[in-house]
């Protein structure tokens, strides 16, 4: 979900200035007013599917969504006839009718049973919509980026879903959740819960006050409101879900009630304007101790939320991901962490300095090495982009430098013997790598999306290439396989779209479906 959001996020602009096209199932049955249909097809997690019914359809796509015309609304129909035969409309799929941008109301009649995700996606001038009783399955975000829909109604006779007291929104009846909102909507007291991404996206949100009686924020609900610069959070709230206010890039404070006793991930990654978090006195489960300004939680001490001025205080014992995506620049971890690795600072670029307290009992950091190694200083946990690798150090660990090497010619020492999964992966600075001759093994990923990566010097005697581990290396051009290579995984140099020139040595026995996918000589290499 939170990869399905930020794709979104990150081109809905752009979906409401460029042309429209069709989003249609490229298996379109039949055409009609407009309307493309299709059949539904089994779910792929189905292990005994049933065979496809012939009379029932579901609507993929519309053919001409730049020439709708704007003066009529747009009519899902529960059934339609097509050359004499009668078909059930019993489906919306997922993004069929995005990009209308003409169509001011959409009215799905009844018969129709479920709407997919994103339906009516940057259907910008869109006002009205309304849903009938047979819906059974909303999908999430079926308005997005539907910036002027004012009127949101759904059939009183809808035993799963309403929108009482003239709301304008989705709410899941039973759970009393509001699952989907817009512009006017107004949050009715009976509601306990805010859905998943119910309000993802909406960029106009300045200030928000969550009403009294909201005991649920669900994941991603206020993802990606980019200009929110206040939350206030009711005393009824208990439970804050993962991500639920991602990249709300302009918030800069959080209170938490005291009634709040489970934060699910961390719910304010990348918030990075925000330098105060606060937990309220009298909350038993959740604490910001010794003014930290940070989230930790009182029952073992892990460390929740961060923000750019947080302090890692005596007491904690473990950073979990509290940090991602929070502009720090100096990390110092106190005697009392007891777990660290590489994806505590997912995201976070511009570390410069890592240090341990000198009577940690688990970590070090050599002087000058802005580094934390195992107390046995055999393995490199946590990385920065000045780190210097102190010698001794046998594996770069899982995620060691996610994101944060700067070198452009990567020379690893001579002693390092494994670099583990992810362990440079999304380093963009990357265009040359050395790999020492002690190096027996390479894991999963551990290059991947190193963008500007060109060229890999081994001189290791690696057996096998790992699952990934130069995916998405889009300006690798050269590589030489060393002999005493003698298995390249799935996957390892796929979508290294530039990879023209390959040595591949006599010990090779096999090459793994999707090695090289998208490369140029994909072809040549299946052969």
């Amino acid at each position: 979900m939170k990869t399905k959001i930020l794709f979104l996020i990150l081109f809905m602009s752009l979906s409401i200035s460029l042309p429209s096209f069709s989003m249609g199932d490229e298996n379109v049955l039949f055409t009609l007013n407009g309307l493309e249909y299709s059949y539904i097809p089994p779910s792929p997690f189905d292990m005994n599917p049933e065979p496809i019914d012939s009379s029932i359809v579901m609507v993929c796509g519309y053919e001409k969504p730049d020439k709708f015309d704007s003066k009529k609304p747009l009519r899902i129909p529960g059934s339609v006839i097509h050359n004499g035969k009668t078909y059930r409309v019993k489906e919306i799929k997922r993004g069929a009718l995005e990009g209308i941008l003409s169509v001011k109301e959409i009215v799905v009649e009844d018969g129709i049973e479920k709407i997919g995700d994103n339906a009516f996606l940057s259907c910008y001038y869109l006002e009205s919509l309304y849903l009938p009783a047979s819906v059974k399955k909303i999908g999430n975000n079926v308005s997005l980026n539907c910036n002027n829909l004012k009127k949101v109604v759904v059939d009183s006779k809808n035993e799963i879903y309403d929108s009482r007291d003239n709301c304008n929104a989705i709410i899941d009846t039973k759970r009393n959740s509001l699952e989907e909102v817009c512009p006017s909507t107004t949050i009715p007291s009976s509601v306990k819960e805010i859905g998943t991404s119910a309000f993802a996206g909406f960029t106009h949100l300045e200030k928000f006050v969550v009403p009294e009686g909201i005991e649920v924020i669900r994941l991603d609900a206020f993802a990606f409101c980019s200009n929110l610069k206040e939350i206030k959070l009711p005393e009824s709230l208990r439970v804050i879900g993962v991500d639920a206010f991602r990249n709300c890039t302009s918030l800069e404070s959080v209170f938490i009630p005291k009634n709040v006793y489970k934060i699910e991930g961390n719910p304010f990654a990348g918030c990075y304007s925000l330098t105060s978090i606060v937990v309220d006195k009298e909350n038993k489960y959740l604490d910001s101790r010794s003014g930290c300004n940070a989230i930790i939680d009182t029952r073992d001490s892990r460390l929740l939320a961060a923000c750019k001025t947080t302090r890692i205080v005596e007491g904690i014992k473990d950073l979990c991901s509290g940090f991602e995506g929070v502009t720090v620049h100096a990390i110092r971890i106190p005697k009392s962490v007891e777990h660290i690795h590489g994806d505590n600072l997912f995201n976070c670029t511009e570390v410069d300095t890592l240090t341990v307290a000198p009577d940690n009992p688990k970590y070090i950091s050599p002087e000058g090495s802005n580094a934390i190694l195992t107390k046995d200083g055999k393995e490199l946990v946590l990385g920065c982009r000045t780190t210097k690798i102190p010698a001794g150090v046998e594996e770069i660990g899982f995620d060691a430098f996610n994101g944060r090497c700067t070198d452009i010619v990567l020379t690893l020492p001579e002693g390092i013997k494994t670099i583990d999964k992810g362990a440079f992966v999304n380093n963009k600075s990357i265009c040359m790598v050395a790999l020492p001759s002690t190096v027996t093994e390479i894991g999963e990923n551990a290059f991947s999306s190193c963008e500007n990566l060109q060229a890999v010097q081994f001189k290791a005697p690696i057996e096998e290439i790992a699952p990934y581990a130069f995916y998405n290396c889009k300006n690798l051009t050269t590589i030489n396989i060393p002999e005493g290579v003698k298995k390249i995984c799935s996957g390892a140099f796929s979508w290294c779209t530039k990879l023209k020139n390959i040595h591949l040595p006599s010990t090779l026995e096999k090459i793994e479906k999707d090695a090289f996918k998208e490369c140029p000589f994909e072809e040549s290499i299946r052969k």
